[in-house]
């Protein structure tokens, strides 16, 4: 297998650049994140850097973990260690003659890129915000109806959560929010296991942590994962089932969990520092608390009453 360094490198406004391959490369003509291969005796860390500068002729800064991507094409497997680079010296320029360009997160859709490289598109696209309607707000009408709200609010990625409903009850229901989700263009996440999303036909599906620990090594083929984890050792299991995202909990006190003691700023800033996937907070937060999420890392807020 051959291991990348890849860079989703980012300008001042939040732009990310990409370059073109040339034409006599594996995957010829198409658009990527810039980076190379990691020689024997080099770490990932330190070929993402020489890469760059080869390539760009730019001098990292600061580069952190994004996700790792493993793929298998006809004719080769790679395995890419994707890097976020926010700080950079110099201007970016192809020093091999490839075309660069710097693009909004948004416009990346109209790019073709290899294969590998769309988990990254998918996950450059993900929200800020990844609100949950959860049984605490009420009975399935009361659900429905934060249902509704949320996607009128603009939400474009929901978690939808009832675990005392029994399976029958909660596939009749989910039926519902599905088909409401559809017709809106909205992402449901259904938080159940693997084998109810499948009877569900659902496109995207959030393992709690014992549905985690217990999913099968092989998910469906284009089935979006969400994995619920409170320690490093499940954001890493989250990622090699290839989960999209996780979400870390709990941050500070909440309703939900009382007695649970939160993990604090700090701490959740500590776990993810490393950890191979986007990860939202959730724990007593709202959307109010979106800036110090993100200053702490995280991809953004997740929360039950803090979008209610």
């Amino acid at each position: 297998m051959l291991t990348v360094a890849v860079a989703v490198i980012k300008n001042d406004t939040g732009q990310v650049l990409i370059s073109k391959r040339a034409d006599n490369v594996h995957q010829a003509g198409l658009w990527e994140f810039p980076g190379g291969k990691v020689e024997a005796g080099e770490s990932t860390r330190e070929a993402l850097s020489r890469e760059l500068f080869e390539e760009l002729s730019i001098k990292v800064l600061v580069a952190k973990p994004l996700l790792q991507i493993k793929h298998q094409y006809e004719d080769l497997a790679v395995c890419l260690e994707v890097y976020t680079v926010d700080g950079f010296e110099g201007i970016a320029r192809g020093m091999e003659g490839q075309p660069v360009k710097w693009v909004d997160k948004t416009e990346l859709v109209y790019f073709s890129f290899p294969e590998a490289n769309k988990r990254i598109v998918e996950i450059l696209l993900l929200p800020s915000y990844y609100p949950i309607v959860d049984e605490c707000l009420g009975d399935e009408a009361a659900m429905l109806s934060q249902l509704e709200r949320l996607m009128l609010g603009g939400y474009k990625m929901i978690q939808l959560r009832a675990k005392s409903l029994s399976h029958e009850q909660f596939k009749a229901f989910a039926k519902r929010a599905l088909l409401l989700c559809e017709k809106k263009a909205v992402t449901l996440f259904i938080n159940t296991s693997v084998s109810c999303a499948i009877e569900l036909n659902a496109k995207a599906v959030h393992l709690s942590g014992k549905e985690l620990i217990n999913s099968p090594l092989t998910l469906p083929e284009g089935m979006k994962i969400a994995a619920s984890c409170h320690t490093q050792e499940e954001l890493y299991k989250a990622a090699t089932l290839g989960a999209l995202f996780a979400v870390l909990s709990p941050v500070c006190k909440s309703k939900t969990h009382p007695d649970v003691s939160p993990l604090g700023w700090g701490c959740f800033a500590e776990l993810i520092l490393d950890a191979p996937l986007p990860v939202y907070a959730l724990g007593g937060l709202d959307v109010d608390d979106l800036a110090t999420a993100l200053s702490n890392g995280a991809q953004g807020v997740a929360g039950i009453r803090g979008f209610a």
